[in-house]
This record gives structure tokens, C-alpha cells and sequence, in this order.
């Protein structure tokens, strides 16, 4: 997946599912990354560490996120980031820091 960043180049999301026998481990759960004009990375997401639980979806610093980016979405000029299970995290643009902003189906 691909969204254009203005006046920075392009976001984008890399498929890091199980396939084939082939589990990208180098980029599992930061597989979304920042690319310039000239087709050079800038940052690698950076998420806060955590997740939700499954049945209260109340984030918990503490618990190990186990899913992939699946989703990535420009909402009115702020760029997010959504794990498999809903995680949703806002990305600082700057640095490709992710903070937890809710949850959400993708």
C-alpha cells in the first residue's frame, strides 16, 4: 500500500504476512516506512511499545503487540498506522514515531 506525502515523497506499507513460508521478522510490526522524492527511506515507523486487549480493547503498554501493519490512511492531513487487530497509532511525520490513537477495524 502507498499514500503520496506531500512535499516529502510517499508512505508506505509493506507486506510482511506469513506466505509462502516466508515471515519477514527484520520488519514485523514496523513494516511501514517513509520514502523521499529520490526513492530513499527516510524513517521506519517507530510504535509505542504495546496493545490492546482483545476484549476491552484498552491499550496496555506492557503487552506485546503481535500483529502487523495492515493499513496505513491520511484522515485530514494526519498520517495512521492500524495493526491487523485495530490498533491504531498516529505517525509523527518528522520521525516516523506512532503513538497509540485508538482502535479501529481494518
Amino acid at each position: 500500500m502507498i499514500l503520496p506525502v506531500p512535499g516529502s515523497g510517499r508512505l508506505v506499507l509493506f507486506e510482511a504476512y506469513p506466505t509462502r513460508d516466508v515471515i519477514h521478522r527484520e520488519i514485523w510490526g514496523r513494516e511501514v516506512f517513509l520514502f523521499d522524492a529520490g526513492n530513499r527511506p527516510v524513517w521506519q515507523i517507530a510504535p509505542e511499545p504495546g496493545a490492546t486487549d482483545d476484549m476491552y480493547r484498552k491499550f496496555d503498554a506492557t503487552r506485546p503487540a503481535t500483529d502487523t501493519f495492515s493499513a496505513i490512511s491520511n484522515i485530514e492531513g494526519r498520517f495512521y498506522a492500524s495493526r491487523i487487530g485495530g490498533d491504531t497509532f498516529v505517525i509523527d511525520m518528522t520521525t516516523g514515531a506512532a503513538s497509540y490513537s485508538g482502535w479501529a477495524r481494518t
